[in-house]
């Protein structure tokens, strides 16, 4: 009947009528645990999980990123280009395929094109094309000593570099053969050659400088650097370079770092073990717009990072099970028994033990007016207390799949009649203390001319004894007899003592 409308309108809807002790915490942890608004929100606000930046190597061609653009205009026979970039100088080479080559394929263009100039690296970040995860390509890279690092499911951020690249290299083929979209192939080398040449961002050098330790001659111009032919020169002039040029990476590493986690936030921490939601942002279900936002939950069985995390997932998932901390949640539903259980009151105790222990009542509607302060014995109080918590606790739990929805009302019912019991008792009572004749219960009540009842709704009653004391006080009044009973006298002179 609430609606799963979140924290702050379902507060609102119970305190129109009801209050407890801590209730609004109580009402905030359980929304916050309930497993149907974890699955069926849409999330809001920053995505969980700061930015983790991959490491700087330490020389060029030491990491390595690899990626496809596919799907272009068929021009000499080519559709797709294969993207290689160095981590370290950022120098990138172009490979031109007729579509995606298969693993095999891949490998003899790696080693025409990559191997063959640079060396195996120790690293190779790609995402999780077919061609990247066979195991063929596994195999081809540990004969090389190279290690595969392949992105984490529905994140390609992790190959960022790679992606970057890509909208640069388009933007280069889309200037060159604008009025010629089927000839981009011819001017694919000429795209290489002016990356490789133009000074980036992060290092503030060429990637051609970085590799190679000059610049290349673009044929506009002769140039007038002089390269000393000395060795120990040149080697000594490409450390100083190189260091120049990792120290300027690691600065930009941090300050892109700065700048992309203000649109993120930590999250809370993940262990292995913990139950986590998984998004289902890029899972296709059935259910349209209706299908559950997150699945789950599933344990953590490997935390890899901070940000990565292995999930066991059912075996109806054909998916990757590591996954990107802005994809997971954790779950909360699990604390919701506890929750349950800290809930001390959700109704008012029986008028009766109310007026006895001279307590207020736990919970209220608005617009009584009992008070939420009174005298409290403390023994008497914590032993009422625990009753009170044992019978609502009864009464308010969810009932299990063995209790049937008609034996839960049977026993709301019972509690109904019982509370009316009690309230019928408590009238008899106000009916012995008013038994003298003054139906309209306007006698010797006090200075206020209250009775009991008002005086403890109001807060400004005292305890039963009080009561019986000013009963026993009025019976005397009345008496036809002027005999005055000593018990009598002493108890009304010692009334305002009690």
């Amino acid at each position: 009947m609430a609606g799963h409308f979140g924290r702050f309108k379902t507060v609102q809807l119970i305190t129109r009528n009801y209050w407890w002790p801590k209730m609004r915490q109580d009402i905030l942890r359980f929304c916050d645990s309930c497993s149907v608004c974890q699955q069926s929100k849409t999330p809001v606000g920053r995505p969980r999980g700061l930015l983790s930046s991959l490491p700087v190597p330490e020389r060029p061609w030491q990491i390595i990123s690899m990626d496809f653009i596919s799907d272009l205009p068929k021009s000499g026979g080519y559709t797709c280009i294969w993207v290689v970039v160095d981590l370290f100088s950022k120098l990138a080479h172009f490979i031109p395929c007729s579509t995606i080559p298969a693993a095999p394929t891949l490998a003899l263009l790696f080693t025409k094109h990559i191997y063959r100039l640079h060396g195996a690296p120790e690293v190779i970040i790609s995402d999780r094309d077919p061609q990247f995860v066979s195991r063929f390509w596994r195999h081809f890279h540990e004969c090389l000593g190279t290690k595969l690092n392949v992105s984490s499911a529905f994140y390609p951020q992790t190959d960022g570099q790679s992606e970057r690249v890509n909208g640069l290299l388009e933007q280069y083929l889309r200037c060159f053969c604008l009025d010629q979209p089927t000839a981009w192939v011819k001017w694919l080398p000429v795209a290489e050659f002016a990356y490789n040449n133009a000074v980036h961002t992060s290092s503030q050098h060429t990637p051609f400088e970085l590799t190679y330790g000059f610049h290349p001659r673009g044929g506009v111009a002769p140039s007038t650097n002089v390269v000393s032919s000395d060795p120990v020169y040149r080697s000594s002039e490409m450390a100083a370079l190189h260091d120049v040029a990792r120290r300027l990476l690691l600065e930009a590493k941090a300050t892109q770092k700065t700048q992309a986690d203000r649109h993120r936030q930590a999250g809370e921490e993940l262990e292995e073990g913990d139950l986590v939601w998984l998004s289902s942002k890029y899972i296709k279900q059935a259910g349209g717009k209706f299908a559950p936002r997150y699945l789950g939950p599933f344990p953590i069985v490997k935390k890899i990072s901070s940000v990565a995390f292995r999930l066991r997932l059912p075996s109806t998932f054909k998916i990757h099970p590591v996954f990107h901390r802005s994809l997971l949640k954790l779950d909360t539903s699990g604390r919701r028994g506890a929750v349950a259980e800290d809930i001390t009151a959700v109704s008012p105790p029986s008028e009766e033990e109310a007026f006895v222990r001279g307590d207020s009542v736990m919970v209220e509607p608005h617009g009584s007016t009992t008070g939420r302060r009174g005298r409290k014995t403390p023994r008497e109080s914590d032993t009422l207390e625990e009753r009170e918590r044992k019978r609502l606790r009864d009464i308010f739990a969810e009932p299990s799949d063995e209790d049937s929805f008609e034996g839960f009302t049977e026993r709301m019912e019972e509690e109904m009649v019982s509370s009316e019991e009690d309230d019928m008792e408590w009238t008899r009572v106000r009916e012995d203390l008013g038994a003298t004749g003054n139906d309209s219960m306007e006698g010797d009540w006090g200075p206020s001319g209250l009775d009991p009842w008002t005086s403890w709704r109001d807060g400004t009653g005292s305890t039963a004894g009080d009561a019986v004391g000013r009963s026993q006080r009025c019976s005397s009044s009345d008496e036809e007899s002027d005999e005055e009973t000593p018990g009598l006298r002493r108890t009304a002179d010692s009334d305002e003592d009690l």
